[in-house]
């Protein structure tokens, strides 16, 4: 559990700076499963454009 804990956090933080440049909203994400191999991840975006700079930004190490 402690994994999947930190996992959630680390890519939260990734995304804590990252808005929407028309609509100046943030990504929400919903986490489902009990451990790192069950865990999928839900993004709500108002766009797009959100969508793809918010998947960029996860995507970095």
């Amino acid at each position: 559990m402690q994994q999947l804990d930190e996992f959630k956090r680390r890519t939260l933080r990734k995304l804590e700076d990252v808005r929407c440049p028309v609509h100046h909203k943030a990504p929400r994400l919903d986490f489902r499963g009990r451990t790192l191999r069950e865990v999928s991840i839900q993004m709500k975006t108002c766009c797009d454009r959100l969508a793809e700079l918010a998947n960029r930004k996860i995507a970095e190490t």
